[in-house]
């Protein structure tokens, strides 16, 4: 043991040494890893692949078998039921860190990207020689028809809110975490948006009869929608992204109605 004595400027300096700072640790997002996405695992994506398929053999049933008057309605009804049931279990469970946080970025990303997939489908349709033909809905007097407006609420609003927190959000998320400890968050990340999208497709195509150029526009949504996820690690790039392709959409079918 020292006997040295103590000097003044020793003391000085212990004074004026400030105490060491413990540095913060940055909260891990859902991607990395966490208790906050621990619980969007296998058990909860069978859960939702069993709830849209349920709700896709309950939709064609409905479409099938109740009065015309109503089949259409019973039909969409079942639908968002079935999307909006994995939605509400999984956020019941827990809110992976970051997914549902919105940064001003994710409103410019959706509304460009979600035009040039407008125009690029545009420009598959025309890819037969011909210029696209303007969507039009059927009309006697070549006026938009009463219902218009309710149901274009329902296509832009509704149907790509819950298709986007369905599809990109709940089973994209289980499919990554569930991957991600055996393959890495790359390999996880294309598997996620991959299963993600070839659901959101095969949901869109049974019972239907959607042409190459729609089909061709449902995967592109899917896959674009689907790496903003995995890449921002949050939900609302996509569903930006789906409501401004669905509303281009609906314009266009207001125009082509209105002109024809």
């Amino acid at each position: 043991m020292s006997d040295a004595p103590v000097t003044a400027g020793d003391a000085a300096a212990d004074v004026a040494a400030p105490p060491r700072r413990r540095r913060r640790r940055r909260p891990r997002r859902w991607q990395e890893g966490g208790s906050t996405s621990r619980r969007w695992d296998v058990e909860m994506l069978g859960w939702a692949v069993c709830a849209l398929g349920a709700g896709v053999l309950a939709s064609n049933a409905a479409s099938r078998f109740l009065p015309p008057e109503t089949a259409a309605s019973a039909a969409q009804a079942v639908v968002w039921s079935a999307l909006a049931a994995p939605v509400v279990v999984a956020l019941s469970r827990s809110r992976p860190r970051g997914l549902l946080r919105l940064r001003p970025i994710d409103l410019a990303s959706g509304i460009v990207f979600g035009v040039a997939l407008r125009l690029a489908q545009g420009a598959v349709a025309g890819l037969d020689g011909g210029p696209a033909a303007w969507p039009t809905v059927l009309s006697t007097d070549g006026a938009l028809p009463d219902s218009f407006v309710v149901d274009a609420v329902a296509v832009v609003i509704v149907s790509p809110v819950l298709e986007e927190f369905c599809f990109r959000g709940v089973v994209l998320v289980c499919v990554y975490v569930s991957l991600r400890r055996l393959g890495g968050r790359l390999a996880a990340g294309m598997a996620a948006v991959a299963v993600s999208t070839a659901l959101f497709v095969a949901a869109h195509q049974v019972g239907g009869s959607a042409s190459a150029s729609d089909a061709t526009a449902l995967a592109l949504v899917g896959l674009l929608a689907g790496a903003f996820v995995v890449v921002t690690g949050r939900i609302w790039p996509a569903v930006i992204l789906h409501v401004v392709f669905n509303a281009t959409g609906v314009l266009l079918l207001a125009v082509g109605t209105l002109l024809a």
